[in-house]
């Protein structure tokens, strides 16, 4: 399961924590809205399970144009 809480929106993005279903501390990412690309933190590409569900999460936000300050996905 991955936990995901905005941490800073503005027009050009949004910054999430990523948190596991233990709510430990993953990582942080940047998604640009426009272009739909997403930044993680220290890294050049998505590693993780954790970063692609992430990333499937905030293409459904961009069809509404809202972001949620917490929302939170399982592997089922």
């Amino acid at each position: 399961m991955v936990v995901m809480k905005l941490i800073n929106e503005t027009d050009k993005y949004v910054e999430y924590a990523l948190y596991n279903g233990n709510n430990e501390f993953i990582e942080k990412i940047r998604f640009y809205k426009d272009s739909k690309f997403l930044v993680i933190e220290g890294k050049k590409k998505m590693t993780n399970h954790y970063e692609t569900t992430s990333y499937r999460l905030l293409l459904e936000c961009v069809e509404d144009n809202v972001y949620p300050k917490e929302m939170s996905k399982g592997w089922g």
